[in-house]
């Protein structure tokens, strides 16, 4: 029988979890990137659409999904992303808006025992080589308002960060083959405490999910900073870079006409910055939104 034992502790926001990053996509080539479009990613595995789904209104009414014997009912299915308050038909719940008062009783870090609850589940597929060669990652956009994830019947984590993007390293769950992933979203936890907002309550899976494929040595983080002189003839674009192991790495920076005005290639081992000076720098403005282009490889 799982164990739902994180979401009224404090103590507890993410288990299981990577350290939070900038967020970004990796693509095969400048091509692919150019198009910002990250479906046009190789490294980008969507898992939207339909899953199966079965809502209960109280947590300690969920059964044991881990049991083998363990099947959704037919015809229970719900997209994602989407509220499954917003699924008005299914009598799942209702859309609750509420600005002033908190919508439970107060009593941190506890919720009522009546926390109504989604259980999601799909499958997927990874390949052999895929597993063996990269380095897998679940990615969820948004979940209101926490969640316990588990793959192939084991739990791989927790995080209760709502509308931030909480990433989970997945490999040591999946195999070759046909895998499995069942997420249990809690309308209620001690985090909600600190979201009384002027906004309609909407629970479950409301932002994109989907697989991020990475290299065995790859870019975890990026922090770009531009700085200025007084008269703004001159920029400098200090970018610190984190990587999983040591690589070259080549940096290539063009203008927003489109030329190439520096790059290089040096070889980084963990983390490192790299500074580039511009002269007489074409400035942003809400009238003319010119934009540097940074590319990064390794």
């Amino acid at each position: 029988m799982p164990e739902f034992k994180y979401h009224q502790n404090p103590a507890y926001l993410h288990i299981g979890c990577e350290k939070p990053h900038a967020y970004f996509i990796p693509y095969q080539s400048e091509a692919a990137a150019n198009t910002t479009n990250r479906a046009n990613s190789n490294y980008f595995y969507s898992l939207c659409g339909e899953w199966s789904f079965r809502y209960y209104d109280a947590l300690h009414k969920v059964p044991n999904f881990l049991d083998s014997s363990w099947e959704f009912a037919k015809g229970d299915r719900l997209p994602v992303p989407m509220s499954w308050q917003y699924a008005l038909d299914r009598g799942y719940d209702t859309p609750h808006y509420i600005n002033v008062n908190y919508p439970i009783p107060v009593d941190p870090p506890y919720v009522p025992v009546d926390n109504p609850c989604g259980l999601y589940e799909r499958t997927f597929e990874v390949d052999t080589e895929t597993l063996a060669s990269k380095k897998l990652y679940m990615v969820f956009e948004g979940v209101d308002s926490c969640f316990y994830l588990y793959i192939n019947g084991k739990f791989a984590a927790y995080s209760q960060v709502a509308h931030m993007t909480t990433e989970v390293f997945v490999n040591d769950f999946l195999v070759a083959g046909t895998n499995k992933v069942q997420i249990l979203v809690l309308k209620w936890c001690d985090g909600t405490y600190l979201e009384d907002q002027d906004k309609i309550r909407s629970s479950g899976l409301i932002r994109e999910v989907y697989l991020l494929s990475r290299d065995a040595v790859h870019i975890e983080d990026i922090y770009a900073r531009t700085a200025l002189n007084d008269d703004f003839s001159r920029a400098i674009i200090t970018t610190e870079l984190t990587l999983s192991g040591s690589a070259e790495v080549a940096c290539r920076l063009l203008s927003p006409t489109g030329e190439e005005i520096a790059s290089s290639k040096n070889t980084v081992d963990g983390t490192r910055d790299f500074a580039i000076q511009i002269e007489n720098p074409i400035l942003w403005s809400d009238e003319d939104p010119n934009l540097y282009v940074l590319y990064i490889q390794c």
